[in-house]
């Protein structure tokens, strides 16, 4: 019963952090709140757990940005990306995912530094680069509940806006989550604690929420673009650190 209190702290305090992350970079929840979660809370629960609740973020700002969103370019990322989902759950229920996450991760680093640096990189704007980073990211998700940082790339590099951003990620992640979810329920990797943590998770979510979109607001688009570009290094940077010496 002990552990389980500490589970439900620990969990509160990442969905509140992973919530921020996510509303104000359109991306970054599992960044946020797993490297907390993953102290007590088992890997698996972990993704099971950010990857449900984080539906629910991604309904508010989808309504919240729905003028801003690429419906037409993200359609065939989203097909691709439900393509991805049953491959990231047989990962999750049978297998190591840490040679995935080691090879994303340098592939994030490497793009992130490529397009803050500005360097010129063709095959990161063409759409099969969006396409392939779309079904790379389902199955990052769906497994290990970690991969925005590519999908977020691959959107930059095409040069959308803030709103644009913020709208069009949580529209694509909708679906593959949604997915997802529906696959962890089918495959029962959904269990009674699990479902006690997701449900405890809305109210800091919700205060995750709100709070990110007050501080989003006061962000210019310059700044916006360094700050996503931040975010995506780092995150390699730790993915690639926690496999490689953790």
């Amino acid at each position: 019963m002990e552990s389980l209190f500490v589970d439900i702290l620990l969990t509160v305090l990442a969905i509140f952090v992973g919530s921020i992350v996510l509303v104000t970079a359109g991306f970054g929840i599992a960044i946020g709140s797993s490297p907390i979660m993953l102290l007590t809370v088992d890997p698996q629960s972990t993704v099971i757990v950010i990857n449900t609740v984080s539906l629910l973020i991604f309904v508010l700002m989808i309504f919240q940005n729905k003028d801003h969103i690429n419906y037409r370019e993200m359609a065939t990322p989203i097909i691709f990306g439900l393509i991805g989902v049953p491959v990231g759950l047989f990962i999750l229920a049978n297998s190591n995912p840490a040679i995935l996450r080691i090879s994303i991760a340098l592939l994030i680093i490497f793009l992130g530094i490529a397009l803050a640096l500005n360097l010129s990189v063709p095959a990161i704007k063409h759409k099969y680069t969006l396409w392939g980073a779309a079904f790379l990211v389902s199955v990052m998700i769906t497994s290990t509940g970690i991969g925005g940082p590519l999908m977020a790339v691959a959107v930059i590099a095409r040069d959308w806006d803030r709103n644009s951003i913020r709208g069009s990620l949580p529209f694509y992640y909708m679906f593959i989550e949604t997915a997802a979810v529906i696959g962890y329920v089918v495959t029962d990797l959904f269990d009674s604690e699990r479902l006690i943590l997701t449900g405890i998770s809305i109210f800091p979510a919700l205060l995750g929420f709100c709070l990110a979109s007050i501080l989003v607001n006061k962000i210019n688009q310059t700044y916006y673009r360094n700050l996503i570009l931040g975010v995506v290094i780092c995150a390699g940077t730790v993915i690639l650190v926690k496999e490689i010496f953790i």
